[in-house]
């Protein structure tokens, strides 16, 4: 069966669009509908609310933003921290004055 050109230019459109097309109506699939299941969640989210319902602490909802923020930065300031390597020899200071 040869194929013209139209038909050619047809299903190059459609492969780069990425649209597949029934063999025998010509026309695109239907959609499958969104699905109704919630995003996922931050793994900060789930920390935060694990931590306060273990501490049995009360967590407002407009709490969650400001705990997230500080949480994030003190885990990024302790990763910094935790990179820096000392020699094998470094030993904590026997007194700390101020």
């Amino acid at each position: 069966m040869a194929r013209t050109r139209k038909s050619r230019l047809k299903t190059t459109a459609a492969q780069a669009t990425g649209a597949r097309e029934t063999p025998s109506t010509g026309r695109k699939p239907a959609r499958k509908p969104k699905s109704t299941k919630e995003p996922a969640s931050d793994p900060l989210d789930d920390f935060i609310r694990s931590a306060a319902r273990a501490l049995a602490l009360p967590l407002e909802p407009q709490w969650l933003p400001a705990i997230k923020a500080n949480l994030d930065t003190n885990l990024r300031l302790a990763a910094l921290v935790a990179e820096f390597a000392l020699p094998d020899e470094s030993e904590p200071a026997p007194v700390f004055t101020a």
